[in-house]
């Protein structure tokens, strides 16, 4: 278990969730990272990455795992998270209130629905702890509120 460093491209992470309960993510390209299905017990190995699900992908404050709260435990191999990239994210302007689509690995934007947008994730860095609550929301079932 590696802590107090940034993480790397392909780093798992551990998240702590409270009660013994710990999910992964997959640290992507820097700030993304992919949050894999998967509840487990905190001693628990790292199981293969490979056959998880990625419930979500985030940008994720730099704090996360460089002050150890999400300590690194593992890592993939450039194939496996090269599967989990592109990430495709909404946008609001500030002033006109226009809404666009926003692909970061190709870094480009174009035009969306506000319908549209509901289905994707605000490009906005995460703190740890909202990140955190949003995995007990998942594990509970409940819609998460941010």
């Amino acid at each position: 278990m590696v802590r107090g460093r940034k993480q790397k491209r392909g780093d798992i992470v551990s998240i702590d969730i409270g009660n013994g309960k710990q999910f992964h993510a997959v640290a992507l390209t820097h700030p993304l990272f992919a949050f894999l299905d998967g509840v487990f017990e905190r001693d628990e190995p790292v199981q293969d990455v490979r056959d998880r699900a990625v419930l979500f992908k985030l940008w994720v404050m730099g704090s996360a795992a460089k002050s150890g709260r999400w300590p690194i435990v593992g890592k993939v191999d450039p194939p496996t998270v090269s599967a989990l990239d592109g990430p495709v994210f909404f946008k609001q302007d500030r002033n006109s209130g226009k809404i666009s689509v926003y692909d970061a690995i190709a870094n480009a934007e174009s035009p969306l629905s506000f319908e549209e947008a509901g289905r994707l994730e605000c490009a906005a860095p995460w703190s740890p702890e909202h990140v955190e609550d949003r995995l007990r929301d998942h594990l509970n079932g409940i819609s998460n509120k941010l």
